[in-house]
């Protein structure tokens, strides 16, 4: 397999490969990388265990003469097709698509789920496309395999009524964010039990709003292309050294939560001294006193009027606790703590984030698998440290969740994780409920 535009050549041969990209590009040449494109083989000593009920409905229906079927399926998870990492784009049309010569002039292109895919190589990415983009990259492709060295492949002779029906398909099922709100779970092409896949389960509030499976760390998202664009806009990060920051604060929970925890700490010490609940009064009495008399041990001046941005920074803090009690209250209300309840850290807010940043990171090559794997050991003892169960990490990650975006249509940012978290503590397959916490 080749590029359109750089001749025939067989496309698992590494020194094409190499040919292909930019021979500097350095992050994840560590790595071993013996698979670029998917390889399953089917066993042979009992059935077939398919990742996602994506891959088990197309397996199902991969010998039916009718197509329509698969192709629906194909329609609403939509397809990933490889390219040369240097030849990736985010608009599908300026694509070099990866084409193989299949002899006597047939020309195929492969395209694949996301639950069969590799782990992430360093030099051949995975863009995703919906079925309606899929058909302008076909051109003058004659076969499209789909899945293909997996045990639900099909090969799909294009001509002109199979293209009228795929994009009947398409306009019939896809449906942007179909996933989204869903515990998806690999049944099998996942990570082994262990500190790892605890590691993975600390970001699957995210993986649930995203519709990805939570319990991989062969992540590809929602396509290379798509996947910078996402962390540019959402977190800055542009380059390696962005990411590498990045992860690092969110380890530290230097993000956010450690600010909001610094407040939290003055509650959680007074109800440890005292042995009960604390109202907001004395929290906010014993916070300024607490904060205060640190400012004054450096020998600066601490007193109230004697220094201005120290008083509007005691105020703020005192709205912060507003803030938090007025949650905690909704959390009590919908069942999230128990009468009496509150949240002890946000640590869960960074931590959770930090789980989805490494995969964001590996998804990208920003970071090398090793380091994918050394962040997510890393929250993973972090959010032991900080919390005793799934549920108390799931409440800390929405409060923080709230404080951030409480003046940014709060009753979506609220309502959505909530669900995810309920979801999270029932579906019989969610890590939530088949991963230990310690």
């Amino acid at each position: 397999m080749t590029t359109r535009d750089d001749g025939p050549g067989p496309f698992d041969d590494f020194d094409v490969v190499n040919d292909l990209v930019d021979s500097g590009y350095a992050v994840g040449e560590a790595d071993d990388h013996d698979e670029v494109l998917p390889r399953i083989a089917e066993p042979t000593d009992g059935p077939w265990v398919p990742p996602t009920p994506v891959e088990r409905l197309l397996y199902r229906d991969k010998d039916d003469p009718d197509v329509s079927a698969y192709l629906s399926i194909l329609a609403t998870a939509g397809v990933y097709h490889p390219v040369a990492i240097t030849h990736a784009h985010p608009d599908p049309e300026k694509r070099r698509p990866i084409i193989a010569e299949l002899g006597e002039g047939l020309r195929a292109m492969s395209v694949y789920t996301l639950d069969v895919l590799p782990r992430p190589h360093p030099k051949v990415v995975y863009e995703f496309t919906n079925l309606r983009g899929l058909l302008r990259l076909l051109g003058d492709v004659d076969v499209l395999l789909v899945n293909p060295q997996t045990p639900c492949q099909n090969v799909l002779q294009l001509g002109d009524k199979m293209k009228q029906l795929i994009l009947e398909m398409h306009d019939e099922y896809w449906a942007p964010g179909y996933f989204s709100g869903r515990v998806i779970t690999r049944q099998s092409n996942a990570t082994e039990p262990g500190v790892l896949l605890h590691g993975l389960a600390c970001g699957a509030q995210l993986c649930v709003t995203n519709g990805h499976a939570w319990n991989t760390t062969e992540y590809h998202g929602n396509g290379y292309s798509a996947e910078l664009a996402l962390i540019e806009e959402w977190w800055g990060v542009k380059i390696r050294q962005d990411w590498l920051e990045i992860e690092g604060r969110l380890l530290n929970r230097d993000v956010h939560s450690s600010e909001w925890d610094h407040v939290l700490r003055t509650r959680n010490g007074l109800v440890d001294h005292f042995g009960g609940p604390v109202d907001a009064v004395e929290w906010r009495q014993y916070d300024e006193s607490a904060l205060r008399q640190y400012v004054a041990q450096t020998g600066a001046p601490a007193q109230p009027g004697a220094d201005p941005e120290l008083d509007e920074f005691v105020v703020a803090r005192g709205e912060l606790i507003t803030r938090i009690l007025r949650f905690e209250e909704r959390f009590r209300e919908d069942g999230l703590l128990p009468d009496g309840g509150y949240v002890r850290s946000t640590a869960a807010w960074d931590l959770g984030r930090a789980s989805m940043m490494a995969r964001w990171g590996r998804g990208t090559r920003f970071c090398a698998q090793t380091e994918m794997f050394d962040a997510l050991r890393v929250l993973s003892q972090q959010a032991q440290r900080h919390y005793t169960s799934w549920a108390e990490f799931g409440v800390g990650y929405i409060l923080g969740r709230c404080i951030q975006f409480d003046d940014d249509n709060s009753r979506k940012w609220y309502t959505e994780a909530r669900e995810n978290h309920e979801l999270l503590l029932s579906v019989e397959h969610s890590p939530w409920v088949t991963v230990p916490f310690r």
